[in-house]
């Protein structure tokens, strides 16, 4: 089926984006991210803090140090700010 419901690591990574009302600049940002670095399982991406660790390293990101550093700090840091 061609136009059937999404199932697998695709499926699991757009309902994480909707459960946390990622919007669409910032999945589309993630998905740029994923496919950079080649994610097999795109949800890592909200476990792993080397992924975004990695990006913020990533010249290729570097039009988006701002939005890549906030998602980091607000998913993998402490309230004190430490990693």
């Amino acid at each position: 089926m061609i136009f059937g419901p999404r199932v697998g690591h695709e499926a699991l990574f757009d309902e994480i984006c909707k459960s946390i009302e990622l919007d669409r600049k910032l999945k589309t940002l993630l998905q740029n991210v994923i496919k950079q670095y080649q994610l097999p399982q795109p949800a890592k991406i909200f476990i792993e803090p080397e992924v975004l660790m990695r990006a913020l390293n990533d010249p290729v990101f570097a039009d988006d140090l701002t939005e890549l550093q906030k998602l980091y700090d607000s998913w993998f840091t402490d309230q004190k700010g430490k990693r």
